[in-house]
């Protein structure tokens, strides 16, 4: 983007993680192609946290994120109520997986004490399923397709996410196919 015009260089949350999800994702399979044994494939698998995070530790974050906002309403409180909302967000989503629950996770994520940002997590998540429909594409596209990923990314300061799809990718990206 360092050549475009500087009103068309900044982009949404929702797409500022696109390009290094979809990195890890590269790094990540070029990884498991060259892996030659099982247990090499399975020692790379279990790096990749993305499964996880999106399954487990977003929607975590996001209730935690729903308390604090309710809580927000009601005036101010003191981090021990953050403890137990955070602890009470742990214990919903992972039961009794983890030995022991870090309710401080809330302190070491400077985003959710700013009253101007709300659901910190969504862009994240988007982000993660956004990639996805891009990255299905790569073989529809074949070699043409680093360039139209570059030319996405670049037009991400000037096109909205569903406009993006439909440009570069000829799709909707509401459709379930996406």
């Amino acid at each position: 983007m360092r050549d475009l015009p500087h009103y068309k260089t900044f982009y949404p949350m929702t797409l500022a993680e696109t390009a290094s999800i979809f990195g890890e994702t590269l790094l990540r399979d070029a990884l498991l192609e060259k892996a030659q044994t099982p247990e090499q494939k399975l020692a790379i698998a279990c790096e990749d946290g993305a499964a996880a995070t999106f399954l487990l530790k977003i929607p975590t974050s996001f209730s935690f994120e729903e308390k604090l906002l309710e809580s927000r309403k009601h005036g101010f409180f003191i981090g021990d109520k953050m403890k137990t909302m955070m602890g009470d967000s742990w214990q919903h989503w992972y039961e009794y997986s983890p030995g022991s629950y870090d309710e401080m996770f809330w302190s070491t994520k400077l985003h959710l004490s700013f009253a101007s940002i709300g659901f910190y997590n969504y862009p994240y998540l988007f982000s993660d399923l956004f990639w996805l429909g891009i990255y299905a594409q790569k073989e529809r596209y074949g070699d043409a397709f680093n360039q139209l990923y570059i030319s996405l990314l670049r037009d991400t300061g000037s096109m909205t996410a569903d406009d993006l799809v439909q440009h570069h990718l000829d799709q909707n990206i509401r459709s379930p196919e996406f």
